[in-house]
């Protein structure tokens, strides 16, 4: 039996150690993607649509994205999972309002910026995340952490696309709130 459509056609070699961990920044999106085109390589190059960008800010070391490669042998299946963890410090009625409407959302579209500049879309498969887990808390200690937690995740059938370039170079027709 052959997998000649599946056979590896480049190798993964050690590079300089420039690499650093976490999310800097997270979007959301609140409108409709009607379009997304590739390059050669399966970088992102456009993204049309109608609707806002909302931006939510992290504090450094408090958020991450991780993809799980899902293969099932038996049932002849593989596709991805994606999890981004934001944490947004201070509770207050602002925040507990945009999280509701996260957990009320089913379909939800999303990009994550990691700290090396390199920003993932999310979302783009099986009608969008969701808000997987989530939770608030005031901490008991006075250094301990007052905030919201949430895990949004998504399903994928290849592994997550990153843009190539930033966001306001890459997406038309959406607006990007700050």
């Amino acid at each position: 039996m052959s997998y000649a459509a599946c056979l590896q056609t480049a190798s993964i070699n050690l590079g300089c150690a420039s690499n650093v961990g976490g999310i800097k920044v997270a979007y959301l999106v609140a409108g409709d993607i009607t379009g997304v085109t590739y390059n050669a390589i399966g970088e992102i190059t456009g993204i049309t649509g109608t609707g806002d960008i909302f931006t939510y800010e992290v504090q450094k070391q408090t958020s991450s994205l991780t993809e799980t490669f899902n293969s099932s042998l038996e049932n002849g299946t593989l596709f991805y999972t994606q999890d981004l963890l934001l944490n947004f410090h201070k509770m207050d009625a602002d925040k507990r309002n945009q999280v509701k409407l996260m957990a009320q959302n089913r379909g939800l579209k999303a990009f994550a910026e990691d700290n090396n500049g390199t920003i993932w879309y999310l979302g783009a498969d099986f009608d969008g995340g969701y808000l997987q887990a989530g939770s608030g808390v005031t901490g008991v200690a006075f250094g301990d952490a007052n905030q919201y937690s949430v895990t949004l995740q998504f399903f994928s059938r290849d592994p997550m696309a990153l843009l190539d370039g930033t966001l306001s170079q890459v997406v038309t027709g959406l607006t990007i709130n700050p």
